[in-house]
Order: C-alpha cells, then sequence, then structure tokens
C-alpha cells in the first residue's frame, strides 16, 4: 500500500475505520471491568474466578500483538486487519450469548486474539495511506479519539449492564466492528500479493505466549491453590524456563519476532516499553479492583459506578492534548517523571480515602491517578516510535502494545494477589478464637456468597452477622494496601524512566 493517489476523503475514511478499531478494544478493556459484579451474580462464581473475564483476553492480547504486527508486516496489513476484526466480533458476539462461565471465559481468549492482529496493523494503515508531513497529526486523532472513547469506557460499562444487561457490552462490538471491516475494504488498498513465501517466528511466538501465560495464571491461582501447589509451581517454572529460552532464540534467529538490538539501539524505545508496561499494570489492574469496590463495598449499581468512576477517565481527554504539546516541546522524560509521581501520589490518596468508605473522599484519589495514567499513556507512544526507523514501527507499536497488555494481565495477578492476601490474613487474624473451624469454614461459604451482591447484613447468616464489621474492615486494608502498591510500582517505574529516557525535544524529523 502507498500514498500516491489516495484522496482526502479515502483517507479520512481510513482513518475513521482504524480508530473504530483501536476503540473497541480499549473501551472492552475499561467497560468490563463494570460488568464484573453481575457476572458474578448471572454465572455463580467469586470474586477472585470473574478477574478471568478481563484476564483471558488480556493475555492473548499481551502473547500474539507483535505477531500481529509482524504478521501484517509480511501477509498486507488491511488483511491482517480484516481477519483480526472478524474474529473479535465473532468472539464477542459468542461471549454474548455464552450459557456458562467457561465458554464465556473461552471466547474471551479468542476474542484477545483477534485484537491481537487489529491493533498493531491500525498503526501500520494510517501511516501507509498518510503522507510524511500529515501522518503524526493523523495517528494523533486516532490515538486521541480512541483514548476517549476509552476514558468513557466505564460510563458506558456501567450504563448498558444497568439498563440492557452485561451481555450487551460484549454484543455491542459486533455492529461496530461491521461498520470497520467495511469501511477498510472501501478505503485501503489491497494488499500486493507476495511473490516470496515470508518467515514467521512461530517459536518465538509460542515461547512468548507460555511464558506471559504460565507467569500470570500461577501468581492469579496462588491464593486459591496455595504456593506449594503443582498447579502454581509449573507453572511459574515452565513461565521462567520459557522466558529464558525465548531470549536466547530472539537473539539467535535471523527474522525474529522482537528485535533485542532495536531496545539497545534505542534507549527512548526501551524506557517507553518499561513505561508502558508500568502504565497497564496502574491502568488494568485498579480498572478490576474499582468496580468491586463501588459495587461490591459500597453498595452502588453498575451504571452509577460506571458514572463514579468518570474522574478517573476524564482526565485522559482534557490531559492528553496537553501532554502532547509538552512533549513536542521538552520530549518525554519530564511529562513520563511527572506522571509517573503523579501516579504514586494517587496511591496514597486512595489508600487513605478508602477507609472512609465514602465516595467522596475517594474522589480526590481517581482524579490524581486519571491524570497521571493520561500523562504516562499519551506520551509514551512518541517517545517509541520518534526515534524508531520507520521501517520497524510496526514491530514498536506491536511490542509497545505488548508491554501495556502483558503489564496489565500482570496488574490483575499481582494487585488483586495483594489485597486478597492482605484480606484474608487480616480477616483470619480477627477471627482467630472466635469461631470453631467448622463456623469459620461456614463464614467463609457466606462472604463468598456474598461477593456478587456485595458485603450486606441481609447476605449473611444471622449467626455470623456481627462478623460483617470485621469483613469490610479487612476487605477495606486489602485495598488500601492493594492502592500503595501502585504507589511503590509508579516510583520504580519513574527511576527506571529517567534511566532510559533522554532528556530534550524530539527529533525534528519523525522518520529520523
Amino acid at each position: 500500500m502507498t500514498t500516491t493517489g489516495t484522496r482526502r476523503g479515502t483517507r479520512v475514511l481510513a482513518l475513521v475505520a482504524m480508530t473504530f478499531a483501536n476503540a473497541m478494544v480499549l473501551v472492552d478493556q475499561t467497560a468490563v471491568p463494570l460488568i464484573l459484579p453481575s457476572v458474578m451474580d448471572d454465572l455463580h462464581v467469586g470474586s477472585q474466578m470473574v478477574q478471568w473475564v478481563l484476564t483471558g483476553s488480556l493475555l492473548p492480547l499481551a502473547g500474539l500483538l507483535v505477531f500481529g504486527g509482524r504478521l501484517g508486516d509480511l501477509f498486507g496489513h488491511r488483511r491482517i486487519f480484516v481477519l483480526g476484526t472478524v474474529i473479535f466480533a465473532g468472539a464477542s458476539a459468542c461471549a454474548g450469548f455464552a450459557p456458562t462461565f467457561e465458554v464465556l471465559i473461552a471466547f474471551r481468549v479468542l476474542q484477545g486474539a483477534g485484537g491481537a492482529l487489529m491493533l498493531p496493523t491500525t498503526v501500520a494503515v494510517i501511516s501507509s495511506v498518510y503522507p510524511g508531513a500529515e501522518r503524526g497529526r493523523a495517528l494523533g486523532i486516532m490515538g486521541g479519539i480512541a483514548a476517549i472513547a476509552g476514558a468513557l469506557g466505564p460510563a458506558i460499562g456501567g450504563g448498558l449492564t444497568t439498563s440492557l444487561g452485561w451481555r450487551s457490552v460484549l454484543l455491542i462490538n459486533v455492529p461496530l466492528a461491521a461498520l470497520a471491516v467495511i469501511a477498510a475494504f472501501v478505503s485501503v488498498k489491497a494488499d500486493a500479493r507476495r511473490t516470496v513465501r515470508p518467515h514467521v517466528d512461530l517459536r518465538g511466538t509460542l515461547l512468548l505466549c507460555v511464558a506471559l501465560v504460565g507467569l500470570v495464571f500461577g501468581l492469579s491461582q496462588s491464593q486459591s491453590w496455595g504456593w506449594a501447589s503443582p498447579g502454581v509451581l509449573i507453572p511459574l517454572v515452565v513461565a521462567v524456563a520459557a522466558g529464558v529460552v525465548f531470549v536466547i532464540w530472539e537473539r539467535r534467529t535471523p527474522d525474529p519476532l522482537l528485535d533485542f538490538a532495536l531496545l539497545r539501539k534505542y534507549p527512548n524505545y526501551a524506557g517507553a516499553t518499561l513505561s508502558q508496561g508500568f502504565a497497564g499494570v496502574a491502568e488494568m489492574g485498579l480498572g478490576v479492583l474499582f468496580p468491586l469496590l463501588l459495587v461490591l463495598n459500597l453498595g452502588m449499581d453498575p451504571g452509577l459506578a460506571g458514572l463514579a468512576l468518570i474522574p478517573s477517565t476524564l482526565p485522559m481527554i482534557l490531559i492528553a492534548p496537553l501532554a502532547g504539546r509538552w512533549y513536542d516541546r521538552s520530549g518525554g522524560r519530564l511529562p513520563l517523571t511527572v506522571g509517573f509521581l503523579v501516579l504514586a501520589l494517587a496511591g496514597i490518596a486512595l489508600a487513605i480515602g478508602v477507609h472512609s468508605r465514602d465516595y467522596w473522599m475517594l474522589f480526590p484519589g481517581f482524579l490524581v491517578y486519571g491524570i497521571g495514567l493520561a500523562l504516562v499513556l499519551t506520551v509514551n507512544d512518541p517517545v517509541s516510535l520518534d526515534t524508531v526507523p520507520e521501517k520497524d514501527h510496526g514491530q514498536a507499536s506491536g511490542v509497545s502494545a505488548t508491554a501495556e497488555q502483558f503489564g496489565g494481565a500482570f496488574g490483575i495477578a499481582v494487585l488483586y494477589l495483594v489485597f486478597h492476601t492482605v484480606y484474608v490474613l487480616r480477616l483470619d487474624s480477627g477471627l482467630a478464637g472466635a469461631l470453631t473451624p467448622a463456623q469459620q469454614e461456614q463464614l467463609k461459604d457466606d462472604i463468598i456468597a456474598a461477593e456478587s451482591t456485595g458485603l450486606h447484613p441481609s447476605t449473611f447468616d444471622p449467626a455470623f452477622s456481627r462478623y460483617l464489621e470485621l469483613t469490610l474492615d479487612s476487605s477495606i486494608w486489602g485495598m488500601s494496601v492493594a492502592f500503595l502498591t501502585v504507589t511503590v510500582l509508579a516510583l520504580v517505574a519513574l527511576v527506571l524512566t529517567r534511566r532510559f529516557v533522554r532528556p530534550g525535544p524530539p527529533p525534528a524529523d519523525p522518520d529520523a
């Protein structure tokens, strides 16, 4: 595909199609957490299992994004984009009608695989249809509108769940995907036929997927199965082994899935990749905890919870343009430093506010969190792409998106692990000697049963209702420590960003 002879109207239609695709994936990630309490109630699962509704999609996204970008480079960007969009839409429809939790998770995994083919090819398509002088503005428009849609995701997810049910949040993807495919066929030139059979690094892709899935699965199941369980230890060991073999293989193969030489050669690219991973931890990890806190602990319905989360997402709309101008003037180091510092302060504010059990005490933390995340996510992509040659933009975009999605899946596992560990330890400590072992098991069963509707006295056995306050207090402490964990991780990201990202404005020539 080339930009030669491409009319302005056609380019705009291509931009609309690619923006639709980006927005679908982002809205899916920010809206789905609002359906989790309803899924728990409808499909009869606990909070520890329901996190897989989001994690099940994030893992294939993380494992296959670089592969999707590479497939686009080899087989044609329009072809892979359409394939990914069709898979994403079909899996969304099947997940929306899933009769059981297991079926839902299976199609969420397939949905993530489709998204992994869509996302990296959208950047490549826009780069191909827009000339160099207009390309940056077009990419900025696509990212900005998609980010705004993602920012509105909680309100969309909560509103649809309250009015039409949680399944509608998944089914809405189908008509949007159909419009994106039609627009792509009309506006993007067909891919040229390949005369040489391309090489795809399937071994590297498999190793990367095994490493990512094994690590997140082992961490996620550690609380329910115990750290000594073979179901936890074996995936973690396999993940580490696969990660080591992946690095060795990628350094030796002539056509690597991930070119480590680029990370060594371009420090900004390496720094932005690390930054994107840490941002994903905060974005997705807290994206799961926030709705559980508002719906199950504070008693909000999903629609109200979605509106209550607007302060955490609205800054993306307001801050993103300002952050882009800041980057143009000063480069990426200063905005990223400030962004992670603000995220660290947000974790402290949330940890303090959560103890009040009052939404308005959480409001400042939500707002500060949204500002910090907007700064980091807006600046990461240009920091990465402005120093990498154009021929490697597809891979760089895929690596950046992989870092964010894996960071998200890792963040869900780690932050929920922190929350659940503190919750259980504090509850067990408070119950020590007060109940017999049999009564403690009964109370535990009551708590699990109440998770899908909130911790209310009406859901408890009257004999145990006096322990509800202890249960709520333990849950609040778990949330508080999880928020402080985000503060620690944000400070680590701040140090690493300043280590890798170079000071000074970006290069004048974006193709340098």
